[in-house]
């Protein structure tokens, strides 16, 4: 019992204190973290004689099912292969079984918000309400999410307390064919370059590559499978509708299905009996999330510049923030602005605002997460809040305090009175910075070049 509590401490503290409690995880899992908010985390009060009155936000959906059957096809067909030829250790047998559970539960939900996200999502959104009750006097709201279900789903969740309180609240859908301000990452044909160049690909390459990858799956593989089988498998085994499977494409596989569990409650996985834990130790499982979370370092993530098409599509985004707040000061009329959309959403613009920790670039593929740390930035149910707050007296300045994640940041500006920035400051660094890059006023991608 003593080594499994030190086991549990030790994974938090590998993972940089994240943002998800033991009592929900114990493990390292990326952008797959489920989301948590620590009632105890500081709260900065307002200045004396201001008070919230606006907010500017954009969110990511809560958490999911996975998304593709892809790696639970891997598992299953190599488990199955290896069941009817004898070889699963008791390990293997168990995993076997919760991996037809796991895909049980999956059937006909792919994609879309469990339970638990929906629950988070709802959270979220009345801490927005209770921590800043000056902000929502029943003005207008305006909402807008991405085409996909989960993302409708989650501003659905997010504003139906509203809703009752105030029936007559302004809702609007971002149409089908304008998904460039919160998909921008599926409209720019230099960021979909960039994505498939040979230069990320090659980075990917490296660390799933690496001695230290294969050592680690040959030590998950032989807690499943008798030594017969794990032959087989490094030398690779035909399955159904997938190339040839490879000792650590299958340990990848069942890596990824342990990262999708978070998704799941405390309760669910109590009541299915699931537990990965014992396939995965401490060194295993922060070597995985390393390798596994590589690609979003790449692809959304600082990367080589955090100046580059993979942040600078983030642009349009930061214009419509920028000036529906500079709208909202004016008109005094808008209580929020609220977006909802994905991880590729809101992690190239925290690295496009500097929020601390989202945009130093690693010397080597495999010290990013030293830098940067998807389930720090990127967590299910993501979000970055700014909240604008005025002085009830005459000629004072517009502060604004930004959130990621509910936490108080830091950005690249000066502040007399940190956590709070004078707008003026905010938006005219920002400005400044995408002038500098060329990305000038236009809502279009083709700016982000």
């Amino acid at each position: 019992m003593v080594m499994v509590r030190f086991r549990k401490w030790f994974i938090v503290f590998l993972c940089a204190f994240s943002s998800v409690s033991l009592a929900q995880q114990t493990m390292c899992v990326g952008s797959k973290t489920a989301y948590q908010y620590d009632a105890e985390q500081k709260i900065t009060p307002a200045p004396t004689g201001y008070m919230a009155f606006y907010i500017d936000h954009v969110g990511r959906h809560g958490s999911r099912y996975i998304s593709k059957p892809k790696s639970e096809d891997i598992a299953y067909q190599i488990l199955l292969m290896a069941e009817k030829q004898n070889q699963l250790t008791s390990l293997g047998k168990d995993l076997f079984r919760q991996i037809i559970r796991i895909a049980e539960l999956n059937k006909n939900h792919y994609g879309e918000l469990t339970d638990f996200g929906r629950k988070d999502i709802a959270f979220i959104s009345q801490r927005m309400q209770e921590n800043n009750p000056t902000v929502f006097k029943g003005n207008k709201i305006d909402v807008v999410s991405s085409r996909t279900p989960r993302a409708k789903e989650t501003a659905e969740i997010f504003i139906s307390s509203f809703k009752s309180k105030y029936p007559d609240i302004h809702v609007t859908q971002q149409p089908e064919d304008q998904q460039t301000l919160l998909r921008f990452f599926d409209y720019s044909s230099v960021y979909n370059e960039y994505k498939h160049s040979k230069v990320v690909k090659d980075s990917v390459k490296l660390i799933e590559n690496a001695p230290k990858t294969q050592q680690i799956s040959e030590q998950v593989v032989k807690k499943i499978f008798a030594d017969d089988f794990i032959q087989k498998l490094d030398k690779g085994i035909e399955v159904v509708d997938k190339s040839s499977v490879k000792t650590r494409d299958f340990v990848i596989s069942v890596y990824q299905l342990y990262q999708e569990l978070q998704a799941f409650s405390p309760q669910v996985l109590k009541d299915n009996y699931f537990d990965l834990d014992p396939y995965f130790s401490v060194d295993e499982n922060t070597w995985l999330n390393t390798v596994v979370t590589a690609k979003n370092y790449l692809e959304i993530g600082p990367a080589f510049d955090a100046n580059s098409i993979q942040i600078k599509i983030a642009a349009p985004l930061l214009w419509d923030m920028l000036n529906t707040a500079d709208i909202a000061i004016a008109n005094n009329n808008i209580d929020a602005n609220l977006r909802f959309a994905h991880a590729e959403t809101i992690s190239p613009l925290a690295t496009l605002l500097e929020i601390e920790g989202t945009s130093a670039i690693a010397e080597s593929i495999f010290d990013y997460y030293a830098v940067w740390q998807a389930d720090k930035i990127i967590p299910m149910g993501a979000n970055i809040q700014w909240i604008f707050y005025k002085s009830e007296k005459e000629n004072q300045p517009v502060l604004v305090k930004v959130l990621l994640n509910e936490r108080e940041v830091h950005l690249p500006i000066k502040s007399v009175q940190y956590p709070y920035y004078r707008w003026s400051d905010i938006k005219q660094f920002y400005t400044d910075k995408l002038n500098k890059l060329g990305l000038s006023y236009i809502p279009s991608l083709a700016t982000a070049n």
